[in-house]
């Protein structure tokens, strides 16, 4: 079958991120890219919004370093990177979502030796937003918050992070910020130069892993469609992560139906913002309720991977889908029964109506959890446009 480039042909059931392009899916982890960040914004302004502003810092924080801890290292793995070293860690910084490659968070680098750089961040798209919209988030951003996820997200424990400059600047003409990070190297030992660990050039091969030189000038379409492919089921995993993240920060401070409402403003905001895109980008004409089912296997928590579901379709109007495996479920079964039926019964119906983004769509489940054992199919639901 040849690869896709986009989804307007017939709906697939069986649809797997491998069935499309190398371009395709580059087209795709943009708008995740824009995606993870309005998660992050949707549940800062909500906790914001309900709490106040040091809530929303201290849920933020705690949401980051969750998510450097149990995803960075994912990576570095996949990548197949040592982490012996700083330029090894600025490997590292290079692959989550929220990365230094491509136009969210760009950067320039200047590599002393494989365990001394300073890193400027040229352009910062969360600095420019504050500039404009909420200046006073500026200094606890910039001055609390990242630091401690900029250490983390180095992965090495053992690096110095400093913080050489940082905004308020300016003008928009100024970089965004600076940081210097060194490792102390063990006494007697041989430290690589730049030119031994550095390759600079701007024609960079298709690469299946990060265990050669450091490219500063690396984005994703470097990197082969294996390797892609690897580190998409991988930012899938840090989806549930910055979400589990932000839910338990605010359950822990505010309570159990405090961290569930906020839940459900956020997964309404996050569908009403980046669903559309998804559309738009695959050439999706959302005419009928199949057009819609082609949207929801393109978002970070689609039904490719994370939650796989089967289809009783009747018309292109008329689906039976079953969700057979839910990642959420089998984690709230071992770990969190009683989230089980706030999820389940009062964000998922309205989840689902958001990310189907056709509000004329009827969206009726026909079976929810608890269920009996894992066997079991996670939930069912009818779909239903009338013609």
């Amino acid at each position: 079958m040849p690869e896709l480039d986009d989804l307007s042909g017939p709906f697939n059931p069986h649809l797997r991120f491998e069935d499309f392009s190398k371009d395709f899916l580059l087209k795709l982890i943009h708008i995740w890219q824009y995606a993870w960040l309005q998660l992050d914004a949707a549940w800062f302004d909500t906790v914001k919004d309900r709490f106040g502003s040091e809530a929303a810092y201290d849920c933020d924080v705690a949401m980051w370093l969750r998510v450097a801890a149990r995803c960075n290292p994912r990576y570095a793995r996949i990548a197949n990177i040592q982490l012996k070293t700083v330029v090894d860690s600025l490997k590292v910084t290079q692959l989550p979502l929220d990365n230094t490659m491509g136009g969210l968070f760009p950067v320039e680098y200047d590599i002393k030796n494989e365990n001394h750089a300073i890193v400027t961040v040229i352009n910062c798209r969360a600095l420019l937003f504050c500039e404009r919209e909420a200046p006073e988030r500026i200094e606890p951003m910039c001055h609390v918050v990242e630091p401690q996820i900029f250490k983390a997200y180095l992965v090495n424990p053992k690096i110095k992070v400093t913080a050489l400059k940082l905004p308020p600047r300016k003008s928009p003409e100024e970089i965004a910020c600076q940081w210097e990070y060194k490792l102390k190297e063990p006494q007697g030992s041989r430290v690589r130069s730049k030119a031994e660990v550095v390759d600079e050039t701007t024609d960079i091969p298709e690469l299946a892993d990060l265990s050669g030189p450091f490219y500063p000038y690396l984005t994703h379409k470097n990197l082969s469609k294996d390797f892609l492919l690897k580190m998409m089921h991988a930012w899938q995993y840090a989806w549930l992560i910055m979400n589990g993240g932000y839910y338990d920060a605010v359950r822990e401070r505010f309570g159990f139906e405090a961290a569930n409402e906020c839940e459900l403003a956020t997964w309404i905001r996050v569908g009403e913002r980046v669903n559309p895109r998804y559309a738009k980008m695959a050439n999706i004409q959302l005419n009928t309720v199949l057009d819609s089912l082609k949207v929801t296997q393109l978002p970070l928590d689609s039904t490719i991977g994370l939650f796989p579901a089967e289809y009783d379709i009747k018309s292109p109007n008329h689906v039976i889908e079953t969700v057979t495996k839910c990642r959420t479920l089998d984690y709230l079964e071992k770990n969190d029964p009683e989230r089980i039926e706030p999820v389940c019964y009062r964000l998922e119906k309205q989840i689902m109506e958001r990310y189907l983004i056709n509000p004329k769509i009827k969206v009726t489940p026909l079976k929810l959890p608890p269920r009996k054992s894992p066997e079991e199919i996670a939930c069912q639901w009818e779909f239903k446009l009338e013609e």
